[in-house]
């Protein structure tokens, strides 16, 4: 029997504890801290406060289980992952996308689009944050899913704040990809809750629809073609999977340095919407 603590009280930390409960050969606590004994850890709780609830876990060698975002800036990030080094411990990013069926059918369908030009992403709902900006809320989803669209990390962001000034609550952002561009918009102002990808290739463009019932279509020739996916729920796919890491029978499937080039891409639009649109460039250490 395996026994994790969720750390976390708000919707969707009871989400997560409801998939809990649908797993076999496991019991969770809850947790508000270090203390008590258990075989693996769920950060669940407000953004900001992921790296420190996360750390005397991570510490201790506990494997740990961080929401998105895993750090709301890229020096608490770094701090954990120093950590995490020191004490060789799991660390498993929490990006939910990763675990979606229809989000690998629709990287798994990229070579059918020829050469990658392009994509966009728009993501969007009406429930602002006070403990965050909609930048670190929102655009880890399809950040997460960057690396396996374009192949590399991104080298330079461009930002701007639409509404919210400092703190956005609506913000246009485009990185670079060695040419190749992603623009990205994000609100908490939409009545509607959105996650789509539009990938544009010399040969056809790609369409991802979270909330749509059909989210994967493929358009090439002047067709549409609706692409087949398993409909397992991603967060039942995503717990198992760290279950299952604990338990030993799997290695990391969503390990903390692959979550290095989306908090790289997170702190650099941060920084060019401060900037007013200033272009970043994303340095990573030699």
């Amino acid at each position: 029997m395996v026994t994790i603590g969720l750390i976390g009280r708000g919707a969707w930390a009871r989400i997560i504890g409801a998939t809990l409960d649908s797993l076999p050969e496991l019991r969770w606590v809850p947790l508000s801290g270090p203390g008590v004994s258990v075989d693996g850890v769920i950060i669940a709780n407000r953004s900001k406060d992921h790296v420190s609830s996360a750390l005397p876990f991570v510490e201790a060698g506990v494997a740990c289980f961080i929401e998105k975002p895993v750090a709301t800036s890229l020096e608490d990030f770094l701090r954990l992952k120093a950590a995490a080094d020191a004490s060789g411990s799991h660390v498993f990013a929490g990006h939910l996308h990763r675990f979606n069926h229809a989000a690998e059918a629709f990287c798994a369908a990229l070579p059918e689009i020829g050469e990658l030009q392009s994509a966009t992403a728009f993501c969007a709902n009406g429930k602002p944050r006070d403990d965050t900006s909609v930048i670190w809320d929102w655009l880890p989803h399809p950040l997460s899913l960057a690396a396996r669209i374009f192949g590399t990390p991104a080298d330079r962001a461009t930002a701007r704040s639409l509404e919210g000034g400092a703190r956005p609550l609506r913000v246009a952002a485009q990185l670079s990809y060695e040419g190749r561009v992603f623009d990205l918009e994000a609100s908490w102002l939409s009545p509607e809750p959105a996650f789509r990808i539009t990938a544009t290739g010399t040969g056809g463009r790609l369409i991802l629809d979270d909330k749509a019932a059909q989210k994967v279509t493929l358009m090439r020739d002047g067709e549409s073609v609706a692409l087949a996916y398993d409909p397992e729920l991603p967060l039942t796919r995503e717990l198992r999977a760290f279950v299952d890491l604990i338990r030993g029978v799997r290695d990391n499937p969503s390990p903390l340095y692959a979550a290095e080039d989306v908090l790289r891409s997170l702190d650099a639009i941060e920084r060019s919407a401060a900037a007013e649109g200033a272009p970043v460039a994303i340095n990573w250490p030699v």
